[in-house]
């Protein structure tokens, strides 16, 4: 019993710091990757690039969400294009404040994989 409870300390002894580095690892750009692969991805492609599919049913063009154009918008712009649409892109219906935020903040983070 207490060999078991000594391993059971030395592990979370040795573990522990790895654990807690993963979870302040996790920042608002992995949040907002989540929420924009569950909402975003049908129509801006998993990685931004647009869903040609879509993009030829809905006969638009879809902006890299990578490029400068896009990047250029502020995050007062994007919030009202999640929030309100613009085109033919519908308003995000039922986006907390938070999902909007992490999602603007993994938005900005493709530009910084180029």
């Amino acid at each position: 019993m207490v060999r078991s409870l000594l391993r059971v300390i030395v592990v979370l002894g040795l573990a522990g710091p790895l654990l807690i580095a993963g979870i302040i690892a996790t920042g608002p750009e992995d949040e907002g990757k989540a929420v924009f692969l569950k909402r975003c991805k049908m129509c801006h492609g998993a990685d931004g690039k647009g869903n040609p599919a879509i993009a030829r049913m809905l006969k638009v063009e879809f902006k890299a969400l990578d490029s400068d154009y896009v990047q250029a918008k502020s995050d007062a712009e994007f919030k009202k294009t999640i929030t309100k649409g613009t085109g033919k892109m519908a308003a995000v219906r039922g986006a907390t404040d938070p999902e909007i935020v992490s999602v603007i903040a993994y938005i900005r983070s493709l530009a910084k994989k180029e």
